[in-house]
């Protein structure tokens, strides 16, 4: 069944890519809504999403396996390590958000920041890693347009099933398809997906745990970066140059 379904995935690559995104959230959904009981001990409220990031991650872990794509997805290697400073940005960026100071106890902030980093492992494991990968044959650019569209769109979950008012949904589905983007053409320049973990899990702690949302224009800024980072590192690094 496995062997079958890669050959599916490398002949269809965009198909494929749907259909690894499809599986990949409802797998997340089943557990976050019905295999796994409430976890919220009051020493860690974040558990249950925790837990529900790791399973998650275990599941694209033993598919890069079984296929033979974990060092090609960038899942179990570090790359190009004197390219992770291209990271830099992003990660300024992620850090812009904590400029307000950050909101809650120091459990809080602690669990969160353990949850947030799982979230990061999980979803660049899945987006960067596995679909990115799958979409390979596309060609750089329309992988990374396509990985991005997939990651955004794939955020109308938290409206469907987690209780996400619909206009703060659409606006996290644009951001994070623009976030996505840049991230895509930061993995095929570095090679891993792992200095990605940092900048995703840091830029959904800050915007999490800021006391405050961020001023609109500087919103509309971040999202022309993502856009104009993300096509100069395709540009730079999209000619093939796979570690």
């Amino acid at each position: 069944m496995g062997s079958r379904w890669k050959g599916h995935v490398t002949r269809h690559p965009l198909l494929g890519a749907v259909e690894l995104t499809l599986a990949w959230h409802v797998v997340l959904v089943l557990f976050a809504k019905v295999i796994l009981p409430p976890l919220a001990p009051s020493w860690f409220p974040d558990l249950g999403a925790t837990v529900v990031n790791a399973v998650c991650f275990a599941g694209v872990w033993c598919v890069l396996w079984r296929w033979g794509w974990l060092r090609a997805s960038g899942v179990a290697t570090p790359g190009r390590v004197r390219r992770w400073w291209l990271g830099v940005p992003m990660l300024l960026v992620a850090c812009s958000y904590a400029v307000g100071g950050l909101d809650g106890s120091a459990g809080v902030i602690v669990g969160s920041l353990v949850s947030l980093l799982w979230v990061g492992i999980n979803e660049e494991a899945h987006s960067r890693g596995l679909v990115q990968q799958a979409l390979g044959p596309l060609g750089a650019m329309r992988a990374a347009v396509a990985v991005g569209v997939l990651f955004g769109v794939g955020h109308v979950q938290n409206y469907l099933f987690f209780g996400a008012p619909l206009d703060d949904t659409l606006w996290q589905m644009l951001s994070a398809g623009l976030f996505g983007f840049a991230c895509a053409g930061l993995r095929l320049a570095i090679g891993s997906v792992w200095p990605l973990v940092l900048v995703h899990g840091l830029d959904d702690f800050f915007q999490i745990r800021s006391p405050g949302s961020a001023p609109d224009w500087w919103e509309a800024s971040v999202y022309v970066f993502y856009v104009a980072f993300g096509v100069w590192l395709l540009r730079r690094y999209g000619a093939g140059d796979t570690p």
